[in-house]
């Protein structure tokens, strides 16, 4: 049986540019990756492509395109409105979530860090509803949502370039990208309304421009994970969990 990779982000773009040669990596070597997008980036910058109001839906079609690039099996919208995730209806959200994280019964769950990444509060937000849960996915209550499952690994994506060199060493997992950093490139560039954030890396420093098409970085939840690790393959030693 394939292993299972469930990404909990957002928007649209957020799997590319945070995480898409490790999405790539492991698509690559089997692994089933499902993708839950919070929003479908209706409040963005549409970059002269569509009109503001067709935005929603160019980007998901954006999305469904960097999917492919990537190898992600399936996408998953959740229906709540860019930049309004803070205020989406706890018990709603946490519902769909716990259905989706029951249904794929993932090795592991890879979101934003508290953070956010860029400290955007759409991702602040899916972090904090993405770790209730987790939690509440292994309790014996509400069977209609599925059976309860009890995550092997979290892991937050943290962003090479922001951090420290001392940080840096306390990184759990570094995931080398280099056979997969034309993919990573292909995927973002299927986000054509994202163009701000794209000339943004092309002009980025060269050392942390080959940084970020060589490795990505992602830090684990001791306390979420009930198998935490560390080293360079985030799903070391969970090939024998039973899910």
């Amino acid at each position: 049986m394939a292993n299972e990779m469930l990404l909990i982000f957002a928007h649209p773009d957020d799997e590319s540019f945070a995480l898409g040669g490790t999405i790539a990596k492991y698509a690559d070597q089997g692994v089933n990756v499902t993708l839950v997008t919070a929003t479908k980036g209706e409040a963005g910058k549409a970059a002269g492509i569509c009109e503001p109001e067709e935005l929603g839906l160019f980007r998901e079609q954006e999305l469904r395109r960097a999917a492919k690039v990537l190898g992600i099996k399936e996408v998953i919208f959740l229906g709540y409105r860019d930049k309004e995730v803070p205020t989406a209806p706890p018990l709603e959200i946490v519902e769909k979530l716990v259905r989706v994280i029951r249904n794929i019964r993932p090795q592991v769950v890879i979101t934003f860090g508290a953070d956010g990444s860029s400290g955007h509060r759409d991702h602040k937000a899916i972090h904090y509803f993405t770790k209730a849960a987790i939690q509440l996915a292994k309790e014996h209550i509400e069977p209609e949502w599925g059976a309860p499952h009890t995550l092997p690994r979290l892991c937050y994506v943290q962003s090479g370039w922001r951090l420290s060199e001392d940080v840096l060493k306390e990184i759990d997992y570094i995931v080398s990208i280099d056979q997969w950093a034309e993919q990573k490139k292909r995927a973002i560039k299927e986000h054509r309304t994202q163009q701000f954030s794209q000339q943004k890396f092309e002009t980025m420093d060269e050392r942390l421009k080959q940084d970020y098409y060589t490795n990505e970085y992602f830090q684990c939840d001791a306390e979420l994970s009930a198998f935490p690790g560390r080293g360079s393959d985030i799903f070391a030693d969970l090939e024998r969990v039973d899910s």
